[in-house]
């Protein structure tokens, strides 16, 4: 269970003082073990929010067919603008998006790297931050001054931006209970400070089974808060365990631990592979979540 207090350094507190040491990072495709900040003095931060306000959403919220078309319709002809940090994993969500409005130009959405869109009649998403060496860890959003200043900036100077969201990748399966708590406490300090701005969690991906008890139990930590404190939760890693009503787990050191589906997993390249990680089938999979979230959030959906 989510501790009601927890101590914390003056960083995650006041989100401004230098931060000892970083938390976490890595390339794409390798694990790196998240720091902690060494500073002895700590401040006591305690969330606050409402149980009754979580909304997750997952496996079992993607069904497009739930969306009215006038609710498709009034996003896309809406001047708001869903912010949104990833790597390549995260990337599954626009890649995804991108093939449904292929399919079906209904779906009109367009990711702009570094910025704001300036097409009409699509959702419009911010993809990254102002840089491209900001745009992909968590130093260049949560973890650092730096990034959090960041972020500051973007939604100080865009007010059009409704919703900000930060995805992991595969450093999920190398973080500390510490640094998961520093996330945490970072992006609930950022929604007090934005009001008018949804702050979408994240947990990571199902993919690794090397440390994968641990990224199950970071994972949980993550929907334990967000459940507790009356957050928006995106379940990556359920949508990555789940295919229709079969669900994909695999005992590690005794423990019973989700993990991306077979179906979703790239074997010979003739399966869908769209360059995050996994196949075309699930990037549209996590697209359809995506769009039934937007819609909940913004009252329209079925």
């Amino acid at each position: 269970m989510i501790r009601l207090q927890r101590s914390l350094s003056p960083l995650v507190f006041g989100l401004i003082l230098p931060l000892t040491t970083v938390a976490c990072g890595g390339d794409d495709g390798e694990s790196t073990s998240g720091g902690t900040t060494s500073s002895t003095s700590t401040t006591t931060y305690t969330p606050t929010g409402n149980p009754a306000d979580a909304r997750t959403f997952d496996h079992t919220l993607t069904g497009l067919e739930q969306i009215p078309e006038s609710c498709i319709n009034q996003i896309k002809s809406s001047d708001f603008v869903f912010h949104y940090v990833h790597r390549s994993h995260g990337g599954q969500i626009t890649s995804g998006a991108e093939s449904l409005e292929a399919k079906n130009p209904l779906y009109g959405f367009e990711a702009e790297v570094l910025g704001i869109p300036d097409e009409t009649d699509v959702l419009k998403v911010w993809d990254g931050m102002r840089t491209y060496e900001d745009s992909n860890r968590d130093e260049g959003y949560w973890s650092t001054p730096a990034g959090i200043e960041g972020v500051r900036a973007i939604l100080s100077e865009n007010p059009s931006i409704k919703y900000s969201m930060w995805a992991w990748s595969y450093e999920i399966s190398a973080q500390t209970e510490q640094t998961v708590d520093q996330y945490l406490t970072v992006m609930s300090q950022l929604e007090e400070e934005f009001p008018d701005v949804t702050f979408v969690y994240m947990t990571g991906t199902a993919e690794e089974e090397y440390e994968g008890v641990n990224r199950t139990q970071r994972n949980q930590q993550i929907r334990e808060y967000a459940q507790t404190y009356g957050k928006i939760l995106y379940d990556f890693e359920d949508l990555d365990a789940w295919y229709g009503d079969d669900h994909s787990t695999r005992t590690v050191g005794g423990v019973e631990i989700p993990m991306e589906h077979p179906r979703y997993v790239v074997d010979d390249g003739s399966n869908g592979y769209e360059y995050s990680h996994t196949t075309q089938e699930s990037c549209e999979n996590k697209a359809r979540a995506f769009w039934v979230m937007v819609a909940a959030l913004e009252g329209c959906a079925g």
